[in-house]
């Protein structure tokens, strides 16, 4: 990442929010983390590499317990168990409500213990959670949705250890490959895991299958074998502590590429909200429901875990342009299905290539919140869950956005919005990239002016 001078902050960020930009730079180095201080990064250097790939099996118990909690397996089986599609739809809205909020108790995996220790724990408890539910989900789907809730709260205490340790632990040249195991997993592995947690839950024993959703929570744990975490500095006191916290959120926040960065989070491209949709124009196209199962399930998963691991060898060039373009992709295959005759060719081919760019575009996306988090310093998880979570907005506003589409044009509206939507980055990357070229020049021409005066 490169410095940051003070030429190139508009005078209002120096007036108004008061951006110290030697802090920033501080605070912020995270292509070159030996030249940030000691008292801001508060962590050792890294000592060993770790395998990108690990990120695989590190997120994978996450991406387990939200895939079935909150993605179709714990809805069917309520719905199952003799609640009401309505009654569902509450609980399933209720165990969504930590995913937007986790940023609350994030903070928690930056103090007092070690990062993977926040992450063992986490698992286990979200285990135990998991587990319980699904033991007593027939007996009292009451008491087990609210077991479910409460493991949720685990559950996204490991978004924010891991998000913490891959800030920490991984190298900038390695991040991007990182991100492409993590989000291979986190989707991929949130349609495998779920799914053979379903599949026993209707072939096995309620004992049998909440031990499955034991082991297919705690034993991927084992990654966490052989990880060394660069250990903490001790705290400097809790006023100091916080002011720390307090600078390398604002650097995060107001530094001008992470501005440009957090714009392009909460833009449509690169959400990805046509994904729940696609089931619910599948009909139109004339496709069958068990054809809807396997490309948009366990099919579609996978489609997008290879999608997410090509994006892991996307050249390091700027993230945010990188992200930019990987969403404007997602244009090619909603526009085909926008225009393609509603046959069930033109539905396999336009979804299948739609769960591949996402897949591609979600890689990048992440690989762009750790550029923003930079080093870890004391706040890492939390400025990761922070803008995870604004990473979340632009799916509910285009999932209602294409609903309404939906109503006005006709089935055909939802994909035409989609592919409209993934250009909108394409003029916001032309103007900053003219901004950022301009203010280079203008600080060369202050430096020359300063070097002549001498």
């Amino acid at each position: 990442m490169q410095a940051v001078t003070a030429w190139s902050l508009p005078p209002f960020y120096l007036k108004f929010f008061r951006v110290n930009t030697a802090e920033c730079n501080k605070t912020l180095m995270s292509d070159n983390p030996a030249h940030t201080p000691a008292d801001l990064t508060t962590l050792q250097p890294v000592t060993r590499a770790v395998g990108p790939s690990r990120f695989l099996w590190i997120v994978f118990p996450y991406a387990v317990y939200i895939g079935f909690t909150t993605n179709g397996g714990a809805s069917l089986l309520l719905r199952r168990a003799g609640l009401s599609v309505g009654e569902v739809a509450n609980a399933i809205a209720l165990l969504g409500i930590p995913t937007a909020i986790y940023f609350l108790w994030s903070p928690l995996a930056d103090v007092c213990l070690p990062r993977r220790t926040w992450y063992a724990l986490s698992t286990a408890c979200a285990g135990i959670a998991l587990t319980v539910g699904c033991w007593i989900l027939e007996r009292d789907t009451r008491l087990a949705i609210g077991i479910f809730f409460v493991g949720m709260l685990f559950c996204m205490l490991i978004s924010s250890a891991y998000g913490g340790l891959m800030a920490s632990i991984v190298a900038p040249e390695n991040r991007t490959r990182a991100s492409a195991w993590a989000q291979a997993s986190n989707l991929g592995g949130g349609a495998i895991g779920p799914g053979i947690l379903l599949y026993a839950a209707l072939h096995a024993s309620t004992s049998g299958w909440a031990l499955i959703a034991l082991i297919l929570v705690l034993l991927p744990t084992a990654a966490l074998i052989g990880l060394h975490e660069p250990t903490r500095l001790p705290s400097p006191g809790f006023s100091l502590h916080l002011r720390e916290i307090r600078h390398e959120l604002r650097a995060t926040c107001l530094l001008p590429r992470n501005l440009f960065g957090l714009l392009l989070l909460l833009a449509p491209p690169g959400a990805g909200a046509l994904i729940g949709l696609l089931p619910a124009i599948s009909p139109d196209f004339h496709v069958a429901g068990t054809s809807v199962v396997w490309i948009n399930g366990i099919g579609g998963g996978l489609l997008m875990a290879v999608g997410c691991l090509v994006g892991g060898w996307v050249p390091r060039f700027d993230r945010r342009v990188a992200y930019a373009l990987a969403g404007a992709l997602n244009a090619v295959p909603a526009g085909f299905l926008a225009f393609a005759p509603p046959t069930t060719t033109s539905y396999l081919v336009g979804t299948v290539t739609y769960l591949f760019t996402i897949g591609l575009t979600s890689t990048l996306s992440m690989d762009l919140i750790l550029d923003m988090v930079g080093v870890a310093g004391r706040s890492g998880s939390l400025r990761y869950s922070i803008l995870s979570a604004l990473s979340y907005v632009p799916i509910a506003y285009m999932t209602w956005l294409e609903g309404r589409a939906a109503d006005l044009f006709g089935f055909k509206g939802v994909p035409a919005i989609e592919a409209l939507s993934s250009l909108f980055d394409i003029p916001l990357i032309l103007i900053w990239l003219i901004w950022t070229r301009h203010s280079r020049k203008k600080g060369e021409q202050r430096t020359t002016s300063f070097a002549r005066a001498i």
